[in-house]
């Protein structure tokens, strides 16, 4: 994610300064499951949703919640999302619900 997202208006200042203050304490969080709002300026309701769903079934090892193209797709990152801690995980999915707080407009 770079300057140019808030630039062109696809995400405020506020939210670019708390995602890059995350990624600088947590910086391989933006290639685990929290990626697509992380490092792709994706941050509407149902992209933290999603987000939040795949790190709890990441962490959990249940992906009952989860439809089946998505749990296919966790079954195709299993190896890649592996390689996170738990702590890194447990990070990213606070900072999700605490990103889903802010109302989607001022995102």
């Amino acid at each position: 994610m770079c300057q140019n997202c808030v630039d062109e208006g696809r995400l405020s200042q506020a939210t670019f300064n708390r995602i890059e203050a995350f990624c600088e304490s947590w910086p391989d969080a933006a290639y685990g499951p929290g990626h697509i709002v992380l490092d792709d300026d994706n941050v509407y309701d149902s992209n933290l949703d999603w987000c939040m769903g795949i790190v709890e079934a990441q962490l959990s090892g249940d992906m009952n919640h989860l439809n089946d193209v998505d749990q296919r797709f966790m079954d195709s990152m299993q190896d890649v999302y592996s390689t996170h801690s738990k702590d890194e995980l447990n990070a990213t999915l606070e900072f999700l619900r605490d990103l889903r707080k802010i109302p989607e407009v001022e995102r």
